[in-house]
This record gives structure tokens, C-alpha cells and sequence, in this order.
């Protein structure tokens, strides 16, 4: 078992090993459960990871949607480890304020866009593109002057509240957390444009792993919450657990993956 750090963008990655490390000491060596091994450092690069699956030494991984699309092929159609909140996928809104001129995605060529620098925002370059290609406009390096990440929520959402920025990018999921917090950023500003559900990371495992073993680790997975040390875990992701999915739950992510990747190919053949 290895996990990409490609999943951990915008978390701290010495406290998400010490979290893991903790686990893996409680939930493994106390319970005698030898047949699931991790890499010793966990996350590992991307890179690493890919080229493991291949050669046959990783087994199980834990990759985001640009990754697993790359290891598809090799991956069991059966058991889909998914975040408890990720079961039905998510969804990236852009928003704009009220009152401004836009009112339509193409009247945003040109405009300053924050992002939300998160793990869960792997996918909108591929939203983005996608979207844009759709509405015949160049992929969004291009269309928009500017995608500036920000690590916290406050700094998306309320230079355009301010109309210092024109638009944010940011989950529905917490978008709403915002709204929560302070329900007068729900009522002036308002999403232009709305993903399509996807699936950003996934714990997928080989079509050749030994069942048995297989069902142990699922079974570890599915008990996290109920341990302390699994829900230091859990808080690195604001989950509440796992679920089990088939694989086929992520294809039309990674349709999505496959046509930005395209469009990614003919720009760069554009570019020569």
C-alpha cells in the first residue's frame, strides 16, 4: 500500500504520516495483521507510485483522478475505496458577485479568478478546459488572465464578495460551509457555472491482489472511525470514513480526465 502525495495538496504532509504511522502501528502490528504492508514513507511521488503499480510491488494506492486514470487498466472492477463524503462525488462551483456584469461563462474571458488550493481541487483544470472547449473558448490558461490558489477559504471568497476579484472557484461542499459561516456571501454572490459530479481521489487495488487480503485491509479501512488513532486520519481529510464503491463509480471522471488530456495535447501541439 502507498498513497500519492498528489492526494494531500494543501495538508501537511509530516503530520499526515505521523497520523498514518500511529494507525498503522494500532491497527496492524497489535491485531497481528501482517498481509498489508505500507511503503515506509506512505506518501510517496507521484511518479513512484505510478511506476510501482506498474511493476507489480504496489498493490494498493491511493491516487487522485489524474493518477488513476494512468493505472485503469490494472485496477480491480470490484472495491473502490472512496472518502465518506466523496460516495456520490462532488461538484466545483465558480462564483461571481450579484451585481456584477457576467452573466454567462464567456463573459468571463480576461478576469481574475481565486482558487481554492485543497486536494479535492485536482480537477478543475480538467472542469475548466472541459467546460470552455465545450463553449468553443481556449482552455482556461487562456481565457482567464489569472487562476491565483489560495490555501484558505476567506481568501477565495471575499475579494470577490469585495469585488476586488471577479470570480472564485471552490467545492459546493465548501462553498456551503461558507454560507454557513456567514450567510451574506449566499445571498450576493452566486455560481455561474457548476461541475459535473466527480470523483477527485480513490484508494484502488489490483486485479491480481489475493482476495483475503484484499478483504482484510477493506475490513481495516471501514473500522477507522471507530479508533482514535483513525480519526487523526479522518481530520486530515474532514471525513467521516470510508466507503466501498465498484470502480465503474469513477468512469465518468475519468471521461472527463481523457477529453482534458486531449485538449491538453492538441494546445501543446498548437504551442510547437
Amino acid at each position: 500500500m502507498a498513497i500519492s502525495v498528489e492526494t494531500l495538496i494543501g495538508a501537511n504532509i509530516t503530520d499526515a504520516r505521523a497520523a498514518y504511522r500511529v494507525w498503522i502501528n494500532q491497527a496492524f502490528r497489535q491485531n497481528g495483521q501482517a498481509d498489508v504492508e505500507f511503503d515506509p514513507e506512505i506518501f510517496v511521488p507521484s511518479e513512484q507510485v505510478l511506476r510501482e503499480i506498474r511493476l507489480g510491488t504496489i498493490d494498493c494506492y491511493g491516487v487522485n483522478a489524474l493518477e488513476f486514470v494512468k493505472v485503469a487498466d490494472l485496477t480491480s472492477p470490484d472495491n473502490l475505496l472512496l472518502l465518506s463524503y466523496l460516495a456520490d462525488g462532488i461538484d466545483y462551483v465558480l462564483l461571481v458577485h450579484k451585481n456584477s456584469s457576467f452573466k454567462k461563462i464567456e463573459d468571463l474571458r480576461g478576469v481574475q479568478i481565486a482558487t481554492h488550493l485543497n486536494h479535492d481541487m485536482v480537477l478543475l483544470p480538467a472542469w475548466l478546459d472541459t467546460m470552455l472547449a465545450s463553449k468553443n473558448q481556449p482552455e482556461a490558461s487562456r481565457f482567464f488572465s489569472s487562476l491565483t490558489p489560495c490555501e484558505k477559504l476567506n481568501q477565495v471568497v471575499l475579494p470577490v464578495f469585495f469585488r476586488r476579484l471577479d470570480g472564485a472557484c471552490l467545492t459546493r461542499r465548501n462553498w456551503e460551509t461558507v454560507v454557513e459561516l456567514n450567510p451574506q456571501l449566499g445571498r450576493d454572490l452566486w455560481p455561474i457555472a457548476v461541475s459535473p459530479r466527480v470523483i477527485p481521489c480513490a484508494i484502488g487495488i489490483r486485479r491480481s491482489c489475493n482476495p483475503a487480503a484484499v478483504k482484510q485491509f477493506i475490513d481495516l479501512l471501514l473500522r477507522v472511525s471507530t479508533q482514535p488513532e483513525g480519526q487523526q486520519i479522518l481530520a486530515l481529510y474532514q471525513a467521516n470514513g470510508f466507503v466501498v464503491r465498484p470502480t465503474s463509480a469513477i468512469n465518468s471522471t475519468l471521461e472527463m480526465v481523457r477529453q482534458y488530456e486531449r485538449i491538453s495535447a492538441v494546445a501543446r501541439k498548437g504551442k510547437l
